[in-house]
C-alpha cells in the first residue's frame, strides 16, 4: 500500500496503479492515471456525508484550477481567510463546504450541482429557523410572526 500525500490530504492510500522505483536519488514512485485517481477522490469527497476538513476545500479548488482570491470573490471575502479555512485556522463555513462540492459537482455534470439554488436554500432556512423573535404586546411577551 502506497501513503499518497502529493495531493495534500492525509488519508489517501492506494492499494494498486502506482509502481515503485530505485533512482540513484532514491525511491521514486509513479502513479498511473493521475487524473483518474484525482477524480476519483474528489468524487468521494462530494459524496461524504461529515463537512469537508480546509485540506479538501483545497484539493477540489486546487482541482477546479481557482486561485484562493477567485473563492474569495466569490464568498466576497480575502484570499487570506480563504487561506485561513484551508489551514484550519478558521472554520470552514457550511456555506462555502456546500457551495465548493457543487462547483465541483457542476463541472463533472454528476447532476448534484444542479440543486445548488435547493441546497443554499435549505441552509438559509436553517440559519433562520435558529432565530426566534419575541415583541412585547399589550397582553405581553408573544412570540412574533415571521416576517
Amino acid at each position: 500500500m502506497y501513503h499518497y500525500n502529493s495531493s495534500g490530504l492525509d488519508n489517501i492510500y492506494l492499494n494498486n496503479g502506482y509502481v515503485e522505483k530505485e533512482t540513484p536519488h532514491g525511491k521514486a514512485v509513479s502513479i498511473h492515471n493521475l487524473d483518474g485517481l484525482h477524480d476519483a477522490i474528489s468524487k468521494n469527497l462530494l459524496g461524504k456525508t461529515s463537512p469537508l476538513t480546509g485540506k479538501e476545500f483545497r484539493f477540489l479548488r486546487i482541482e477546479l484550477e481557482l486561485s484562493q482570491n477567485a473563492i474569495g470573490s466569490m464568498f466576497e471575502k480575502t484570499d487570506q481567510t480563504i487561506a485561513k479555512w484551508e489551514k484550519g485556522e478558521v472554520q470552514l463555513p457550511r456555506l462555502a463546504d456546500v457551495a465548493m462540492r457543487n462547483l465541483y459537482a457542476d463541472t463533472c455534470d454528476i447532476g448534484v450541482g444542479k440543486d445548488l439554488l435547493r441546497k443554499l436554500q435549505d441552509l438559509d432556512r436553517l440559519f433562520h429557523e435558529e432565530d426566534i423573535n419575541i415583541e412585547e404586546t399589550s397582553e405581553g411577551w408573544l412570540i412574533a410572526e415571521a416576517a
